[in-house]
C-alpha cells in the first residue's frame, strides 16, 4: 500500500506546475484540430490537396512551440507573424522549385538566418525557424503554384488554431501554474519526510534507502527552483493574501535546507547509535510527522504548526538535560541542535505565512538593493558566437545536401534536417555529440518499433490515434530528454508514411535512419572543426560565472554585521547560485558520460556542490534579521575576512582562467584570533561575550567555504599563504 501511495504521489507530482502536459496537450490538440478543419474543407471543396491538411497540422504545432516570447502580447504578434513567415516561405519554395539549386540556396540562406538572428531576439529565431520547415516542406513535396492556394489556407488554418489554444482555451494562467507548482513542491516535500521518518525508526540504514533519499532530495531541489522561477512572474498575494514573494522563496529555501540538512545528520546519528536513546528517538519522530501534516497554504490551518512547535520546545529540553561532557553524547549532540535550529527556521516561517493568509493583509516588500547593470565592455574579439553557429550552421547544411543527393536522391532534405536539428541548442563540442548520439538512437529505436507497429495496424482511425499519442509523447518528454523525442518522432514518421504512401518499406525506414545517423555526423565533425568551442572551455566560463555570483553573495551575507542598514535577499541569491550550479553539471554532462578526465572534474563538482551546501547554510543563519554588530572591534574582524575571502574568489577565478602567479589565504591566522580573544569567563563583558559567540556561529560557514576556495586554487596551481605580503 505504502509502495503504490509512493508512486501515486511521484506521478501527481512529477511535472511541477503541469507545464509539461499544458505544453504537450496544446500541441496535439492544436495540430488534431488544424488536420480535422482543413480535411472537412478539402473534402466540402472536393479537393484532394491532402498536404494542405498536413501543412497544416505543422503549423498548428509550430504556432506552440516555437512562439516564446516574453510577453502574451508579443506572443500574439508572433503567432500572427509565423503565418506570413510561413506564406511567404511556402510562395517562394513554389517559385524556385522549377529553377534547380536555386531552393536549396534558398534553404541555406535560412538555415544561415535561423541561427544569425537569434541574437536580436527570440521572435526572430522563432519565424526564421517556422520559414525554414515551411520551405523544407514545400521541398520535399515539390508543392507548385497551383497548389499554393490550398496550402497558404493551411497555414491560415493552422495559426488560427495555434493563436486560440494558445490565448483563448489554454491561456496563460500564472497563478494557476504557481499554486500548481507549490502543490508538487509540497507533494515532494512530503515524500522526503516518509522516507526520513522510515529512517529514524531503522535500527539501520541501508546503503539503497540513502540513494533512494538523495534522488528525492535532487528532486525537492528542481521543484524548488521551478516554483522560485514562478514567484518571479505572479505574486502569491493575488492566490494567498497577505503572502509576499520574498516570504514565499525564504519558505521554499528554508524547507530544502531542513530536508538536505536531516540526511546527513540522521545518518550519522544512526551510526552513533543517538536513536538508542528512546526519548530522543521518538521526539524527532513527532517533531518530522508534525511538519509532514502541517498544511501550511490552507486558509483554515491545522494545530499540525503548533504541535510542530511544541515538539521542538520538548527537543530543546532533552537536549538541555544531556550533559555535552558525557562521553555518551558529545558526539552527536551538535547534530540535534543543528536539526533543531534549522527546523526552528522552517516552523517559523510556514507560521509567518499562515498567519498572513489568515489576516489576509498586503506585507510591503523590501526593496531591494538598487544595482546598476553593468555593461560589458569586454567585448569578445572575433566573430560573435552567433556568427560562428551560423557559419557552422551553412557548412553543414551546404555539406549535408551533397551527402543527401547521394545516399537517398528522392529524400535528400533529411540529412540536412538532421544535421540542422543537431546543432540547434548546443554550444561546445561535448554536448553537439551527446545531442547526435541521443538523435541517433532515438531515430533507430523508434523507426524499428514504428515499423513493427505499422504493419500490424492497418491505415484508418487506430493508425491516426496512435500518430497523435506519438507527437504528444514527443514533446511530453522533450525537456526530460531528447532520445525519447527522437524516438516517438520517429514513431510518428513512421505511420505518417504509412497513410500517405499505402505502406512503408524496410528501405524507406532504413534511408531514414541511415541520413539521419549522416546528417548528425556531418554536424558533429562541423561543430569540431569550424570555430570549435571546448566543452572544458564551456565548464571554465561556468564556473567563474557561479564563483563570481558567490563573491557576490558572500559579499552581502557579511556586509550586513557592518552597515545597519544593509538589505540582503538572501534566499533568491541562493536561488541564483542553485541555477548555476544546475548550469555547471549540466555543462559537465558530456564529459562526466565520458572516460576521459572525468575523474578529476568529478572532483571539482563535488567541491563546487559543498561550498554551495555551505552558502545555503548562511541563508539558513540565525541572525537574519538583526545581524548589525555594533562593537566597532566586531567590524574590523569582519571586515578583514571579508576582504580575504573576496581576494580569494578573484584569486580562484583567475586560477580557473588559467592565470599563474595567484595566491589564497587560509584565514586560520584571523580564525584562531577569534576564537582565542572570546573570554569565557569574565562576566563583566557577558553581553560581548554574546556577541562574540554570535559572530562565531554566524562565519562559521564562511570558513568552510573560504577552506573549499582554497583548496580548489590550490589544486590550480594557486599559492597559499596565511598573511598578506
Amino acid at each position: 500500500m505504502f509502495i503504490f501511495s509512493y508512486w501515486f504521489s511521484r506521478l501527481v507530482a512529477a511535472d511541477p506546475g503541469r507545464k509539461r502536459l499544458k505544453t504537450a496537450s496544446k500541441a496535439t490538440i492544436s495540430v488534431i484540430t488544424a488536420v480535422v478543419i482543413m480535411l472537412i474543407v478539402l473534402k466540402a471543396a472536393g479537393s484532394s490537396q491532402i498536404t494542405a491538411a498536413i501543412l497544416s497540422g505543422v503549423i498548428g504545432l509550430m504556432g506552440i512551440l516555437v512562439v516564446n516570447d516574453e510577453t502574451t502580447k508579443a506572443k500574439k504578434v508572433t503567432t500572427v507573424l509565423v503565418a506570413l513567415s510561413s506564406a511567404v516561405s511556402l510562395g517562394i519554395g513554389s517559385f524556385l522549385s522549377r529553377y534547380g539549386q536555386a531552393e536549396n540556396v534558398f534553404l541555406v540562406l535560412l538555415v544561415f538566418l535561423s541561427f544569425y538572428l537569434q541574437k536580436f531576439g527570440i521572435r526572430y529565431f522563432s519565424l526564421s525557424m517556422v520559414a525554414f520547415m515551411s520551405f523544407y516542406f514545400a521541398s520535399i513535396l515539390h508543392v507548385t503554384f497551383s497548389q499554393l492556394p490550398w496550402l497558404l489556407a493551411g497555414v491560415i488554418v493552422g495559426a488560427c488554431c495555434a493563436f486560440i489554444y494558445n490565448f483563448v482555451i489554454f491561456k496563460d494562467r500564472p497563478s494557476n501554474v504557481l499554486r500548481s507548482s507549490m502543490k508538487s513542491f509540497h507533494i515532494q516535500v512530503n515524500l522526503v519526510l516518509d522516507l526520513i521518518i522510515e529512517l529514524i525508526q531503522k535500527k539501520q540504514i541501508e546503503p539503497a534507502q540513502i540513494k533512494q533519499y538523495n534522488r528525492n532530495i535532487k528532486k525537492l531541489a528542481e521543484y524548488a527552483r521551478v516554483a522560485s522561477e514562478e514567484l518571479g512572474n505572479t505574486d502569491p498575494h493575488d492566490i494567498w493574501p497577505g503572502v509576499t514573494a520574498e516570504q514565499m522563496r525564504l519558505y521554499v529555501f528554508d524547507t530544502v535546507m531542513l530536508l538536505q540538512t536531516y540526511s546527513p545528520a540522521i545518518r550519522k546519528l544512526s551510526e552513533l547509535k543517538a536513536f538508542n536513546h528512546f526519548d530522543i528517538q521518538q521526539v524527532l519522530l513527532k517533531l518530522v510527522e508534525s511538519i509532514r501534516e502541517a498544511q501550511v497554504l490552507n486558509e483554515n490551518p491545522t494545530h499540525s504548526l503548533t504541535d510542530a512547535a511544541q515538539h521542538l520546545q520538548e527537543l530543546r529540553q532533552k537536549l538541555s538535560e544531556l550533559e555535552p561532557q558525557d562521553e555518551r553524547y558529545k558526539d552527536w549532540l551538535y547534530l540535534i541542535r543543528r536539526i533543531e535550529t534549522i527546523s526552528n527556521h522552517v516552523i517559523d516561517e510556514a507560521y509567518e505565512l499562515q498567519q498572513a493568509i489568515v489576516k489576509q493583509e498586503k506585507q510591503p516588500q523590501k526593496e531591494a538593493e538598487e544595482q546598476e547593470d553593468e555593461e560589458d565592455n569586454d567585448e569578445e574579439k572575433g566573430l560573435k558566437p552567433s556568427t560562428k553557429k551560423s557559419i557552422q550552421a551553412v557548412i553543414t547544411a551546404v555539406a549535408t545536401l551533397i551527402f543527401g543527393s547521394f545516399l537517398s536522391p528522392s529524400h535528400q532534405y533529411w540529412a540536412l534536417l538532421a544535421g540542422y536539428l543537431v546543432l540547434l541548442g548546443t554550444e561546445t563540442i561535448g554536448s553537439t555529440f551527446v545531442k547526435a548520439v541521443q538523435r541517433s538512437v532515438g531515430t533507430l529505436l523508434g523507426a524499428a518499433v514504428g515499423f513493427v507497429v505499422a504493419s500490424y495496424v492497418s491505415p484508418g482511425i487506430l493508425e491516426v490515434t496512435l500518430l497523435f499519442i506519438c507527437v504528444f509523447m514527443a514533446f511530453y518528454f522533450f525537456p526530460i530528454t531528447y532520445s525519447f523525442m527522437s524516438f516517438w518522432i520517429t514513431m510518428m514518421l513512421a505511420f505518417m508514411y504509412d497513410m500517405l504512401l499505402g505502406g512503408i518499406s524496410e528501405s524507406l525506414l532504413l534511408a531514414r535512419v541511415l541520413d539521419t545517423v549522416v546528417g548528425v555526423g556531418i554536424g558533429l565533425a562541423v561543430s569540431a572543426l569550424v570555430f570549435p568551442k571546448r566543452t572544458r572551455d564551456k565548464i571554465t566560463d561556468t564556473s567563474v560565472e557561479y564563483v563570481a555570483a558567490l563573491k557576490e553573495f558572500v559579499h552581502t551575507y557579511l556586509h550586513r554585521f557592518t552597515n545597519q542598514y544593509a538589505f540582503a535577499n538572501l534566499a533568491d541569491k541562493g536561488m541564483e547560485l542553485e541555477k548555476k550550479l544546475k548550469q555547471l553539471h549540466v555543462d559537465s554532462d558530456p564529459i562526466i558520460k565520458g572516460f576521459v578526465g572525468r575523474s578529476r572534474l568529478q572532483q571539482f563538482l563535488t567541491v563546487f556542490t559543498a561550498i554551495n551546501y555551505y552558502a545555503k547554510h548562511l541563508v539558513a543563519s540565525s541572525t537574519r534579521n538583526e545581524a548589525f554588530y555594533k562593537e566597532a572591534e566586531f567590524h574590523g574582524v569582519v571586515k578583514e575576512v571579508e576582504e580575504k575571502v573576496a581576494s580569494n574568489f578573484t584569486q580562484l577565478e583567475k586560477a580557473l582562467r588559467g592565470e599563474r602567479g595567484t595566491y589564497v589565504y587560509t584565514l586560520e591566522d584571523v580564525r584562531q584570533k577569534i576564537e582565542q580573544s572570546l573570554d569565557y569567563f569574565d562576566t563583566s563583558v557577558q553581553s560581548r561575550n554574546l556577541q562574540h559567540l554570535q559572530l562565531l556561529h554566524n562565519i562559521y560557514y564562511v570558513w568552510k567555504i573560504n577552506q573549499s576556495v582554497v583548496h580548489l586554487a590550490k589544486e590550480l596551481g594557486a599559492e597559499e599563504i596565511s598573511n598578506e605580503e
